[in-house]
């Protein structure tokens, strides 16, 4: 039995197709439906052309669903640049068929035209298993046009994160603060990230045994989420129990220009 869908990803082309190559890109589109861990503990980072990736699957995140082969060839149009497609002729031990192409092309109003089409065989699974992938591939879409909004804030915080990471391995806690108030700076916009550096800081600050900046993180979470439903967030600031939760703040020059470029290369 075959799912067939397709939807608009306001990015450039190119950026659509180097994501979908890209474990992470998987990882974020199948959460929280389906989990996958590699099974050697090592991440697999990008699919290759001939890749075979072993992955556990966990149903949303916490349920065993067996193991699951991702097996990946690249395959692109012959006569043009575009359509772009990614083969998974995937299977499992419930699962002996998951066929799945994955085309990526430039839409005529602009952006991306992307088309996810699966053809799944398990037996007298089969009908369960179709009904749940096109649960899956509706909700995978869904969250890559998210996605694709949030998609120039998540590399910026990807490069503060790695600047924060090597300051809390040198013992700068004033930088490793630093690079997480910049976290906190870009994603404030959107939950999920915004959510994700409030715990960064909360992990931090437990580490450090500052109790005081551990209570205004606690607080700040539970803020958030209230911020994002009334649209009442607080531009640059900080996020850090030493400002007020809902004081603006002049975001840095530096960091502005960096999200700016990064919105022009996507």
């Amino acid at each position: 039995m075959k799912v067939s869908r397709s939807t608009h990803i306001a990015l450039k082309p190119e950026t659509v197709w180097a994501e979908v190559q890209t474990a992470g890109l998987l990882q974020h589109i199948a959460w929280p439906l389906v989990r996958f861990i590699p099974v050697d503990d090592a991440a697999f980072e990008s699919f290759q052309p001939g890749g075979r990736y072993q992955a556990k699957v966990r149903l949303f995140g916490m349920i065993p669903f067996g193991t699951q082969w991702i097996v990946t060839s690249l395959h692109e149009a012959n006569d043009s640049e575009w359509p772009k497609r990614l083969r998974d002729e995937g299977n499992s031990a419930l699962i002996s068929k998951w066929d799945h192409w994955i085309t990526v092309a430039p839409d005529k109003d602009g952006g991306t035209r992307y088309s996810d089409e699966v053809e799944v065989s398990a037996g007298v699974l089969t009908p369960f298993i179709w009904a749940f992938a096109q649960i899956f591939y509706w909700h995978r879409q869904r969250r890559w046009r998210g996605l694709a909004k949030s998609l120039a804030a998540r590399r910026v915080i990807a490069i503060e994160m790695a600047a924060n990471r090597s300051a809390v391995e040198a013992g700068d806690d004033d930088r490793a603060w630093h690079h997480l108030e910049r976290v906190h700076i870009v994603s404030q916009p959107f939950l999920g990230p915004h959510l994700a550096s409030h715990g960064a800081m909360l992990g931090f600050a437990i580490r450090r045994r500052d109790w005081n900046e551990v209570l205004g993180q606690m607080v700040r979470i539970i803020l958030a989420p209230l911020g994002s439903l009334t649209g009442r967030l607080p531009v640059g600031n900080t996020g850090r129990s030493n400002v007020s939760a809902f004081a603006p703040m002049p975001i840095p020059a530096d960091l502005a220009e960096a999200l700016r470029q990064q919105e022009l290369s996507s």
